[in-house]
């Protein structure tokens, strides 16, 4: 299993164009789960409601990023805590497992 890395998914810029400013949202993967631990990472979003590569996401609740090391599965969450956003990945993926 390869360990994911959060910028394999990331979009560049407005509509694939990074002339045109920053991208919104990334796009979501959510393919069949093999039973592998999946990533589940808090991502830290600025003041300004932008992550570290620069795509905007607003301001809101903690961000979530959930990816499986084939690429099968890559998405963001809004969720309370990991906890929080553990529960809301098993309503998708009901035995999902994941890396601490």
């Amino acid at each position: 299993m390869n360990n994911p890395s959060y910028s394999t998914n990331d979009p560049k810029g407005w509509m694939g164009d990074p002339k045109r400013g920053a991208a919104m949202g990334r796009s979501t993967i959510v393919g069949k789960y093999d039973g592998s631990k999946l990533t589940l990472r808090k991502v830290p979003i600025d003041s300004g409601g932008y992550d570290p590569n620069g795509t905007y996401f607003g301001l809101g609740g903690r961000m979530y990023w959930c990816a499986s090391g084939d690429g099968e599965i890559d998405f963001m969450l809004r969720a309370t805590s990991r906890e929080d956003a553990k529960s809301t990945v098993r309503k998708y993926y009901p035995k999902a497992e994941f890396l601490r």
